[in-house]
């Protein structure tokens, strides 16, 4: 049975859904300083070129199955790169529609703010990604933009 996923930024009535499992994977992140990077997103009135956004996967029943978040960045050797330092999908039985429904949104995003590719970080629960630390890492997949 395939089950569809909406997916898009966060809403309002997810933040708190959504930061049970930012906690289950183990990042260090106060339930406040979630609420506050969710709250930064919800104050913006226009799109900004390389704010951070965060974007879920829900299952039509209302549960969020997933959750990432991105930002695009220029990198030296790749160019501008939509950098993805979080993501994370806990689904019951549908992992990989779930994951699949993200990926499909990154790519869409990544077409549509031309970067050549995306860069899903390496799991680092102990390091929560802040946009100063993030482009200095390396580790991840690199996946092109078709």
């Amino acid at each position: 049975m395939a089950v569809a996923y909406f997916v898009g930024p966060i809403k309002r009535q997810q933040v708190d859904k959504t930061y049970r499992l930012i906690e289950a994977a183990g990042y260090n992140v106060d339930f406040r300083a979630w609420r506050d990077l969710c709250a930064m997103a919800f104050a913006r009135n226009w799109p900004a070129p390389f704010a951070e956004e965060v974007i879920t996967a829900e299952n039509p029943l209302g549960y969020v199955a997933g959750v990432c978040i991105m930002r695009p960045v220029h990198d030296r050797m790749y160019g501008r790169v939509l950098e993805v330092p979080v993501f994370i999908v806990v689904s019951a039985g549908g992992t990989r529609a779930a994951s699949n429904s993200l990926l499909g949104f990154l790519s869409a995003t990544a077409r549509n703010k031309n970067c050549g590719f995306i860069r899903v970080m390496s799991h680092e629960p102990e390091k929560w990604p802040r946009s100063a630390d993030v482009s200095r890492r390396r580790g991840g997949i690199l996946i092109p933009v078709d």
